[in-house]
């Protein structure tokens, strides 16, 4: 059923239609906001909601629709990794390295239930992004680490996608900034507690609600909301102390 709130439409000249998929920006680690796109099954909204976080100063894209069949998320994932790619952001799916290979992503995102880091790598190549869900799970992170161009830890605080959501101490941020690695925390972020993630040791942080809100939230505020946290973010990072063996 179509969500009727996803009304706001882009113009019949934006960029990111379903043509040939920009040329994915190079890796690099990952730093920043990294904005996780909410369920909806709007195209026109999605994209424009998108294009309004990179505007504000996401630095990376996942895509993520838990709610959708495999037809639109290999659509909306070509639509994104386009529309993302020629603004020099990368393109992250969340769960479906299908969807991640066919629709030209620059990566994908894998949880416990997902293929493995060692599929993906052979499968996606040397250039992709690959990330995994570590959740609370240190040892995990330890396993994976060689795998993973990034991990992720949390929920670091409470989150309202994932109400029941295993939480993460700040601490194994701390931890893993000690390793060298690049690490995103994710789960009930918002500009308010940003810092204390960053000042633990995050280098990007996963952020959903804080910045898209339910779905047809309107661009500017999209925009605007990407923007106070990346102020947030920045702002930690200035104070941080130095707390790396070396960068990855």
């Amino acid at each position: 059923m179509i969500d009727h709130r996803c009304t706001h439409s882009l113009p019949e000249d934006r960029p990111g239609t379903l043509g040939e998929a920009a040329v994915r920006p190079p890796k690099r680690a990952l730093r920043g906001l990294y904005a996780l796109t909410p369920d909806c099954p709007d195209d026109d909204w999605l994209a424009a909601a998108v294009a309004a976080a990179i505007a504000g100063g996401a630095t990376a894209v996942q895509y993520r629709n838990k709610l959708a069949d495999e037809t639109m998320r290999m659509r909306q994932a070509r639509l994104l990794a386009s529309l993302c790619h020629e603004r020099g952001v990368p393109l992250i799916v969340n769960d479906a390295l299908d969807i991640a290979l066919a629709s030209g992503a620059a990566g994908v995102h894998l949880g416990r239930d997902d293929p493995d880091p060692v599929e993906a790598r052979a499968r996606l190549g040397s250039e992709a992004i690959i990330g995994v869900s570590c959740y609370d799970d240190f040892a995990r992170a330890e396993r994976l680490a060689g795998q993973a161009d990034y991990l992720a830890f949390g929920s670091l605080f409470g989150s309202s996608v994932k109400p029941t959501a295993v939480r993460a101490p700040l601490q194994l941020l701390a931890q893993g900034a000690q390793r060298g690695w690049n690490l995103v925390g994710i789960g009930g972020i918002d500009a308010g507690n940003a810092g204390q993630a960053i000042g633990a040791g995050a280098d990007a942080l996963a952020v959903i609600t804080a910045v898209f809100g339910a779905p047809g939230r309107p661009p500017a505020q999209i925009e605007a909301a990407a923007a106070a946290l990346c102020k947030a973010i920045g702002e930690a990072f200035e104070s941080r102390a130095p707390t790396r063996l070396h960068a990855r």
